[in-house]
């Protein structure tokens, strides 16, 4: 998937999250949902491709951690959650593509169903699981999903003609049309550095029950309105909260479990929103006192304050390079020459940091910072004084495992064998638990308590993880 979602504007998704909150469970950054991606590279791909990572190492495998067994039958996907591992796995031959259900702890079949060629597995949670078919026929944009029951694989529903915005508390939010069908959005030719906005019809959004399939609330978002969606679990595409945009400057926050209204608030700011994000770098879903506002038909945005609503600054450059908040008194911005900090009051420039140009995350004064590289490449990583912008430690050599609710890591030995690790991130310690065998390249993982699971070129590892201290 690239970067840009259909209609070019900066997706609110913020996809390139490593919470190092050292007073919480430390979590890396997860896949984003199905439907939108964010159009800013440097934020775009952190989240579902490693960046390089060094460290201290320390010395040996962790007690009671190391591989479980491993399943070598072309699995496209999997995923992890309430005690069981459920796969995607292709078949060329009779009875073809089939979505399967295991324990977790062994590896034994729950249950397997045959799925169409066309069928993604989109959520593998602890009550349902969610498949998607994508219908990308003529102008036409919209899916169809068919919800299973996590525990026996029976179909609880399935919808036609919707597109899956993400899940909540024991609701699926999808959205649907309201005249005919979803429009493929053309592109205006404004030039490469002016904001873009695409059509902005009227749009439904629902909350369907989880079990069921009923609505259980709808919400209506008024024609030239934008909608900015925020994360509690990007990797289980969980939503928390959806804001509204309008061209008055209203700003409206919905509560994505009940869809009831939490907050309005009125900014200084009217015209089209090419796009806007409301949210923080690190996804978690908090309510964010600053919104970036990217004018359509315009170079760069405007930030404003939302609890007063008044322009605090603006900023010179648009969605592609867009600002994000990455500390309690800072804005992160990438372009091709490095990361740039941005004090979220005034606008001013504190620092520029040549090379890396993505911000990770940060815990206390210190901020990740690193770029995107091929994934068989090594990227640059350094831990950097947000203060001031130097680097205090230069990381090189592990790449981050892109899943869970622990810092886990992985590092090539060869063409064939990586170590895997997990990360003290206090200490910048790695504690080596496991050495894997056909590790080919960058893996698609999930954590669900102390078991890993990873797929690589189609080969399915599953791990027990060293206790936490």
């Amino acid at each position: 998937m690239t970067p840009q979602d259909r209609r070019g504007r900066l997706n609110p998704v913020p996809e390139t999250v490593i919470e190092l909150d050292l007073s919480v469970a430390w979590e890396p950054p997860e896949p984003p949902a199905p439907r939108r991606r964010l159009r800013a590279r440097w934020v775009a791909v952190a989240a579902v491709l490693a960046v390089t990572l060094g460290v201290l190492v320390s010395a040996g495998p962790s007690s009671g951690a190391g591989l479980l067994y491993t399943l070598d039958q072309q699995v496209l996907k999997a995923q992890t959650s309430g005690g069981r591992l459920f796969l995607a796995r292709y078949q060329g031959t009779d009875p073809g593509p089939m979505i399967e259900a295991h324990g977790l702890a062994d590896g034994g079949l729950l249950w397997q169903r045959p799925a169409e060629v066309q069928q993604q597995l989109v959520v593998g949670g602890p009550d349902v699981v969610i498949l998607m078919s994508e219908d990308r026929t003529g102008r036409g944009d919209s899916s169809t999903l068919v919800v299973l029951d996590a525990a026996t694989g029976r179909e609880l529903w399935t919808r036609a003609a919707v597109r899956l915005d993400g899940t909540a508390d024991g609701v699926v939010v999808v959205e649907e049309p309201l005249a005919g069908e979803y429009t493929v959005d053309v592109f205006q030719d404004y030039g490469p550095d002016v904001n873009r906005a695409g059509p902005q019809p009227e749009r439904r959004i629902l909350g369907l029950s989880a079990r069921t399939g009923l609505t259980a609330w709808e919400i209506t978002v008024p024609q030239g309105s934008e909608v900015d969606f925020s994360w509690s679990s990007m990797y289980q595409s969980r939503l928390n909260r959806l804001d509204v945009l309008s061209r008055t400057g209203q700003l409206t926050r919905w509560d994505a479990r009940t869809g009831q209204v939490v907050a309005t608030h009125q900014l200084t700011w009217s015209g089209v929103p090419a796009a806007f994000n409301a949210g923080w770098l690190d996804g978690s879903g908090r309510p964010a006192d600053r919104v970036v506002v990217y004018p359509d038909g315009r170079s760069g945005s405007a930030v404003y304050d939302v609890p007063s609503g008044r322009l605090l600054f603006r900023w010179p450059d648009g969605s592609g390079h867009a600002l994000f908040r990455c500390t309690a008194t800072l804005f992160c911005s990438g372009d091709d020459s490095g990361l740039n900090a941005v004090d979220s009051t005034t606008g001013e420039r504190r620092w520029h940091l040549d090379g890396h140009n993505m911000a990770l995350s940060f815990a206390g004064e210190r901020l990740l910072a690193g770029t995107y590289t091929d994934p068989t490449e090594p990227g640059l990583l350094a831990v950097v004084d947000s203060r001031t912008g130097a680097v205090a430690k230069d990381l090189t050599g592990w790449r981050v495992l892109a899943a869970g609710s622990r810092p886990l890591l992985w590092r090539a030995v060869d063409k064939r064998t990586a170590l895997l690790g997990e990360l003290d991130p206090a200490t910048g310690l790695v504690t080596v638990f496991a050495r894997a065998g056909n590790w080919f390249g960058n893996p698609e993982c999930s954590v669900d308590g102390s078991t890993l699971a990873c797929v690589v070129v189609g080969g399915l590892s599953v791990w027990r993880l060293p206790n936490r201290h």
